[in-house]
């Protein structure tokens, strides 16, 4: 049994989120089929939305899909989205789910499983819905090359992972930015992560709304800043400034 996360804040405007729940939903009937229990009744995989109060319709959209458990909170940032979720969770698997995420089409959750025999963590192959060279490098690089040296998958991934290791490190850091390198770093310590065959499609409109090469730049100087221990929280808003899609500094400038 899988339970999936899906952190929400601000998601509607993006215009990614009711793909993202049509795909969800699918992915969760193809695997429920595919797994029976010994008196021949289907493993019910569990799917929650964890929504922070939004200034859209993002739970408006969630609320026409009745198979998501939809759980409403206060909290700030993706992190504790994600961990509200987690405690929430009852599947001896848990895949948490970037929001402007797409999941590879048909069974996602089956490859997940099958990778989680072998390993104890792990993600699917990365691409972007957007085409240029930098970008199919950004996703290569990822997959094949930080993955497996570094053992650091981001969200964008669809981390999957096994819900007893997961309890073992905590959780997700709460952290507003790089929480999905800190989470990384201490699954790590259960091995490398397994790269499920199956391609997720990620949203590029980062780096089409700001520009590929400055929005890369930008990235390489953050995960710098973050090496050298700065404030998680000047980072973020360094990130996100105007959008905030994972928290809202409403006018907070931090030093």
């Amino acid at each position: 049994m899988f339970s999936v996360v899906l952190p929400c804040f601000n998601e509607s405007r993006h215009g990614y989120l009711p793909q993202v729940l049509k795909n969800l939903c699918q992915q969760a009937d193809c695997q429920q089929a595919d797994c029976q229990q010994a008196d021949g009744q289907a493993v019910p995989n569990q799917l929650i939305a964890v929504v922070s109060p939004s200034q859209d319709e993002t739970l408006e959209i969630i609320r026409q899909f009745p198979t998501v458990e939809v759980i409403t909170t206060n909290a700030t940032n993706r992190a504790q989205r994600l961990n509200v979720g987690i405690q929430a969770s009852r599947g001896d698997y848990v895949l948490l789910h970037h929001p402007a995420t797409l999941l590879p089409m048909g069974d996602a959750l089956i490859q997940a499983q099958a990778a989680l025999q072998k390993a104890d963590w792990g993600g699917f192959v990365h691409s972007f819905d957007h085409d240029h060279w930098l970008l199919r490098f950004t996703s290569w690089y990822s997959t094949r090359v930080r993955s497996q040296q570094q053992r650091i998958l981001y969200l964008d991934h669809c981390i999957f992972v096994r819900r007893s290791v997961l309890i073992a490190v905590g959780g997700v850091p709460d952290m507003d930015i790089f929480e999905d390198t800190a989470l990384s770093l201490a699954l790590a310590k259960w091995g490398r992560p397994a790269i499920a065959p199956g391609k997720v499609i990620t949203s590029a409109r980062r780096f089409c709304d700001r520009g590929i090469y400055r929005q890369a730049a930008l990235n390489q100087l953050l995960k710098l800043m973050y090496l050298t221990r700065q404030d998680p929280k000047r980072l973020n808003w360094l990130y996100e400034r105007k959008s905030q899609i994972n928290v809202s500094y409403a006018k907070i400038q931090p030093k």
